[in-house]
């Protein structure tokens, strides 16, 4: 199976509003898979481009949406 390139425009969406926003909300901004923002997540604070934690909001929303 192809994996689906990340461009560059996408990390930077994802690097701003990491913050700010849910997995499910970036999942639909990105139009990507909650795996894929995930995994692409997890490696972009592993090369330290997202230092950043999630702000309270955030946090607030992601509970109030798990299935």
């Amino acid at each position: 199976m192809r994996k689906n390139v990340w461009k560059k425009t996408e990390e930077k969406i994802l690097i701003e509003k990491y913050s700010t926003h849910t997995i499910k909300e970036l999942v639909e901004i990105l139009g990507r898979t909650d795996e894929a923002v995930n995994n692409k997540i997890k490696r972009l604070k592993k090369e330290g481009k997202i230092t950043s934690e999630k702000n309270p909001d955030a946090i607030k929303r992601a509970y109030m949406q798990r299935d």
